[in-house]
């Protein structure tokens, strides 16, 4: 299958998937319809804009604890000053809540999408993608990394609460379990003593909460990369692909991405038919000495396949397109290579994945009254 072949029948299954959810969800929801005018955000009106994102402008909260414990557990923090660390997180964007389903929807179900950010246009280009989920159930956007505030994330579930949600499905969009986002996410909802940044307040909330996991070295990524990879392809049989990967810090979690990265490997040469297929991670946030021996290995990697007589195709499983694919550019300056920068979350894969999940985690976690009352 060509790479629009692949693009056409993942949108027609994208389709069918979200019917299949907004036909199981509607009977359950429509006597509850009611103005989402009503719902009680006092606590928060003050400070959301008229796009309705509440904390978009306000500032980071830069407590000299806070940086403290963020220069002993971010390795790229050891050496930064105060003010060095305050422009690095003025650098990453707002911290913001963002209710994104229509006013009158209501439903027991809802759903808190919990991202890094892609600056003010790519949020609202994520959020036009996540829309048709946000017409189904109550969904918001948890968006920013949560290093050393967690009220975002609180008010996005207060804000699904209001609108009618007993039951909350919180998608984590990063690439992988190992990322440390994911594990200061882990910790701000209870599920790890220690936090992976700053110790930040945990949610507290009586809503039943379902964390899901990352998409992680799910097949439906390996079609994406695959597609990626086909889209520069001109003779897989002569080509080679790497995927390179953002990368966690920590040397063990580093080992967990790797080998996910290696499974999906697997199924893009066996589908792809590319004469080889590789992983590596840049450990992008490590100290500078470790990433740059991780990008002599990429290097090393072209130019091996280069010299095999192989046409050198990089794939990234980064989330959006415009995280280290700059640097990647750089790192590889000077080899003959051709390369793809989309995020994943740019293929209809994602949201296929997204909706497969969401409607998995709850049914695995149906009440039995609610079960009995179908």
């Amino acid at each position: 299958m060509n790479a629009r072949q692949s693009m056409t029948a993942t949108r027609m299954l994208v389709a069918a998937a979200c019917l299949v959810i907004a036909a199981q969800q509607a009977g359950a929801d429509h006597a509850e319809h009611t103005d989402h005018a009503a719902m009680d955000h006092a606590q928060h009106d003050a400070a959301r804009d008229e796009l309705g994102r509440s904390l978009h402008d306000m500032k980071h909260q830069m407590d000299p604890a806070l940086m403290q414990e963020l220069r002993e557990r971010v390795p790229l923090y050891h050496k930064y000053s105060d003010a060095e660390i305050a422009l690095s997180m003025d650098m990453m964007g707002p911290e913001y809540a963002w209710y994104i389903s229509p006013p009158q929807l209501r439903g027991k179900q809802g759903v808190l999408i919990l991202l890094h950010g892609f600056r003010d246009q790519g949020d609202k280009v994520f959020r036009d993608r996540m829309q048709p989920i946000g017409n189904i159930f109550p969904t918001s956007l948890g968006i920013g990394m949560a290093m050393m505030m967690s009220s975002h994330i609180q008010i996005a579930l207060d804000d699904l609460k209001a609108a009618g949600a007993q039951q909350v499905a919180v998608v984590p969009v990063v690439s992988s379990a190992s990322n440390e986002l994911y594990q200061q996410w882990l910790y701000i909802f209870g599920h790890k003593p220690q936090p992976r940044f700053a110790t930040v307040p945990k949610i507290r909330t009586d809503l039943e909460v379902i964390l899901l996991q990352p998409p992680g070295d799910n097949p439906l990524v390996a079609e994406i990369l695959l597609d990626h990879a086909l889209e520069q392809s001109t003779d897989p049989k002569r080509e080679a692909v790497i995927i390179a990967g953002h990368g966690p810090t920590e040397p063990g979690f580093n080992e967990q991405e790797l080998a996910a990265l290696a499974g999906l490997a697997r199924i893009v040469q066996e589908d792809g038919g590319f004469a080889s297929v590789r992983g590596i991670t840049l450990q992008d946030d490590a100290p500078a000495e470790i990433r740059a021996a991780n990008v002599q290995k990429l290097r090393s990697m072209v130019e091996e396949e280069t010299r095999a007589g192989r046409r050198v195709i990089v794939v990234t499983n980064l989330i959006g397109a415009r995280t280290i694919q700059a640097k990647l550019r750089e790192d590889l300056k000077g080899l003959e290579f051709s390369f793809n920068n989309k995020g994943i979350v740019q293929h209809d894969n994602f949201m296929k994945w997204m909706s497969e999940s969401v409607r998995k985690a709850f049914e695995d976690n149906a009440r039995p009254e609610a079960t009995a009352a179908r």
